[in-house]
């Protein structure tokens, strides 16, 4: 299923974890003897999983390719560029003109590979702790706890890939050479099958966040494959018709983590960013899971999400890569808590010229009084304005992947559809909403106005983390949204906003890279498997009226 290049990464990746052990060996002989032989030529991995602490170290590279899959911030800001939630860069770089206007960005040869191809290093990592951990002499307790963990991530990768790209190919083990590697593909259903297996053993093994203890919040828990498990399903049940048999499952699997007592939202949503609290915005009671950074492991996001400026009050060296769009931070409310989470001012060091965000100028920097450097505010969610990321430009925050504000609204979705806006929707809806507004959403709304306000305050709560084109693409939204959003930036002038290219809609799939395709015969073309166009509206010519019954946004708050 690899190019040969991504398998040879990929074997190389199964025996990291005894790197470290090889490079003390290397260095014991090469003291003694002058051997000059590759350290892969001293340890057999086959007989070097025997202790628990050696499978640990497995598990160790586990979540540290985890860090690197799910912080990417390329696969960030993809995802947010392709909705209408972001506004592209000044620089061509990454393609980001080209995402937001859904030109030539499902090339099987281009922008796409390195979530594929990465989805499937972090598979094959977990694969070599389970397939490893047989052999090892511990207690079926802690071994189940270690295979827990392993599952958990898989899971989670596999349905990033799912949601991305439709059934995938499922090895059944690690990659230990350059054989056997074809590996058909499964359909969606049996894919879906698969993933909730894996966290259903996880949900039985894990320990909760509480039995795991404060040394280790970090770690995949009972309660983070409890909100995965019902992510899953509600994904499911919308991808199906709205199937009310994945719903209910959806609905159960949210309440268990709702009635746990383990979770529950910050007062203040400022607090959970680095930038207001620093190091105790970390693994908090609103975190089901979080990519650790710290001092010797920094992240960039800092960086690509920034305002494309170097100041010593913002922290590090900042890029702009993606920005949250105009329609997005304008439709918040003054008294909104969580608009206070996007820079829009700074004062330059050692000078008293401010700088500040003009929407009036709809992206084109340097104009106006503010001459603001970027086409829109940065996302602080992101940031860290200490010395030490000035000095080395990489930031300490962590990346929350699963919040427990999202578990809420998602409860509060599924409800509606089964049934209907219930108190019981209203109550986890408003626990959300009123945590930085203190009127409550308006009483009486029908199902379908319930649905837009639950979506409305996932793009307050959630915009640039990552959730919003899985929620648009499940709830039938992204076509539509785009599109108008397109339009009406493109009409009136908006920076590097060009004519929309094609109209995703629900079905869409992103194609799987053609080294993939081609170095894996048994991975056969199937009808999950059609080409954009065939899932897209096509618009030919820039011909922007195939879509009817468009309305323009108003960049106010109504």
């Amino acid at each position: 299923m690899k190019s040969i290049y991504l398998r040879k990464k990929m074997l190389v990746a199964c025996r990291r974890p005894v790197v470290a052990t090889l490079l003390v060996i290397v260095a014991l002989f090469s003291s003694c003897t002058g051997l000059t032989e590759s350290p892969y030529t001293f340890v057999d991995p086959g007989n070097y999983y025997k202790s628990e602490e050696e499978l640990e170290s497995a598990l160790n590279s586990v979540y540290a390719d985890f860090r690197n899959f799910a912080s990417n911030y390329k696969t960030l800001m993809i995802l947010e560029l392709v909705t209408e939630h972001a506004m592209p860069a000044h620089a061509s770089k990454d393609g980001v003109i080209s995402f937001n206007c859904w030109q030539g960005v499902n090339q099987a040869t281009t922008y796409n590979i390195q979530i594929w191809d990465s989805g499937y290093e972090m598979i094959n990592r977990c694969n070599v702790v389970l397939g490893r951990g047989d052999g090892v002499n511990m207690s079926d307790e802690k071994r189940n706890q270690i295979y827990g963990q392993a599952r958990f991530f898989r899971a989670y990768t596999m349905f990033v890939l799912l949601r991305l790209y439709g059934g995938l190919a499922i090895p059944e083990s690690y990659t230990v050479g350059l054989d056997g590697l074809e590996i058909p593909r499964k359909t969606v259903d049996e894919t879906y099958d698969f993933i909730i297996q894996d966290l259903e053993y996880c949900i039985a093994n894990l320990p909760t966040r509480s039995q795991w203890g404060s040394g280790s919040y970090y770690k995949a828990s009972k309660g983070a494959a409890q909100a995965l498990l019902g992510d899953v399903y509600l994904t499911r049940g919308c991808m199906d018709n709205n199937n009310t048999v994945y719903f209910q499952e959806a609905k159960k699997q949210l309440g268990d983590v709702i009635n746990s007592g383990e979770y529950e939202l910050l007062p203040d949503y400022k607090s959970l960013w680095y930038w207001f609290v620093e190091e105790a915005s970390k693994n908090t009671k609103e975190s089901l899971l979080e990519v650790q950074f710290g001092p010797t492991q920094v992240s960039s996001l800092h960086c690509n999400f920034g305002i494309n400026v170097t100041d010593e009050s913002l922290g590090g060296k900042m890029y702009h890569r993606s920005a949250i769009s105009h329609k997005d931070y304008l439709s918040y409310q003054d008294d909104d808590v969580r608009k206070q989470c996007f820079l829009t001012e700074y004062t330059i060091t050692g000078t008293d010229t401010r700088r500040y965000f003009e929407p009036e100028y709809k992206g084109f920097s340097g104009k106006g009084e503010g001459k603001w450097p970027s086409s829109a505010p940065g996302n602080m969610k992101f940031y860290d304005r200490t010395k030490s990321c000035y000095e080395t430009g990489g930031s300490k925050a962590n990346l929350i992947a699963i919040r427990y504000s999202d578990i809420l609204l998602n409860y509060a979705e599924v409800e509606n559809y089964l049934n209907g806006p219930t108190s019981d929707a209203y109550e986890k809806l408003n626990k959300v909403h009123q945590r930085s507004l203190s009127i409550p959403v308006t009483p009486g709304l029908s199902k379908e106005e319930f649905d837009d306000a639950i979506y409305q305050e996932r793009t307050w709560e959630l915009v640039g983390e990552g959730y919003l084109y899985f929620d648009e693409l499940r709830t039938d939204r992204l076509g539509k949204n785009v599109y108008e959003y397109k339009t009406y930036m493109y009409e009136n002038g908006y920076f590097n906003c060009q004519k929309l290219q094609f109209v995703p809609q629900k079905t869409f799939l992103w194609k799987i890279p053609q080294t993939s395709l081609d170095s894996n015969p048994a991975f056969k073309r199937s009808i999950s498997c059609r080409t954009f166009s065939e899932r897209s509206i096509t618009l030919a010519n820039g011909d922007l009226d195939r879509m009817q019954e468009i309305t323009s946004f108003p960049l106010v708050r109504a």
